[in-house]
């Protein structure tokens, strides 16, 4: 059993399976030949997560589990009341963008965002997340550092929190990236490796 228990959220909805359509306005590039949906993309980076996680005997779950677009404050309900009965860590998952989100454009690279006015806890998971990115993404991503936010999941969670921005689906030599199995065995490396850290320093 591990100290903590991660809670991974796979931000934004993914395809309705009746009619076959993306659920969520935007969040997606449709565009030259490539059909990326981030919510879709963020699903498919929380199952692979949670494999390698539980590959180390690290305890997880999926707060979202559906292709829904469940609402923020639904997310942050279902976190902390997990958190009631045991010790957590919050993290999302989601892909970036810039720009209009129809044309392509350069803005690229890897992110770590936390509540501006977080616990130490949260700080340290985001110093570790983002070494690991580093670490991992040095030879193929931009770092774009860590950054303070006052996003909903990280500011209202009562627990260590963190949200990632695994690469820039407006950008068009990037988003191809992303999709491929080395992107993505970097983002599973990256953060399985930093809650490993977390365990020991925390």
């Amino acid at each position: 059993m591990s100290k903590y228990l991660y809670i991974l959220d796979s931000g934004h909805g993914g395809v309705d399976p009746s009619t076959g359509k993306y659920v969520t306005a935007g969040k997606r590039m449709v565009k030259d030949g490539i059909t990326f949906y981030e919510g879709v993309n963020n699903r498919d980076n929380v199952k692979r997560i949670m494999a390698g996680m539980k590959k180390e005997g690290l305890e997880c779950i999926d707060i979202v589990n559906d292709w829904r677009d469940i609402s923020l404050t639904e997310r942050v309900i279902r976190a902390n009341k997990i958190a009631k009965d045991r010790k957590c860590v919050y993290i999302s998952i989601h892909s970036d963008a810039n720009g209009n989100g129809k044309e392509w454009n350069s803005a690229s690279g890897i992110g770590t965002y936390v509540y501006d006015k977080g616990s130490k806890s949260s700080n340290d998971l985001a110093k570790y997340m983002h070494q690991e990115l580093v670490c991992n993404f040095s030879d193929l991503a931009k770092d774009r550092k860590i950054k303070k936010c006052e996003f909903y999941v990280v500011r209202a969670t009562s627990m260590p929190a963190v949200l990632l921005e695994l690469g820039f689906h407006t950008n068009h030599a990037e988003v191809q990236l992303m999709l491929t199995d080395e992107w993505k065995r970097k983002v599973v490396n990256a953060v399985v490796g930093a809650c490993n850290i977390f365990e020991v320093k925390n």
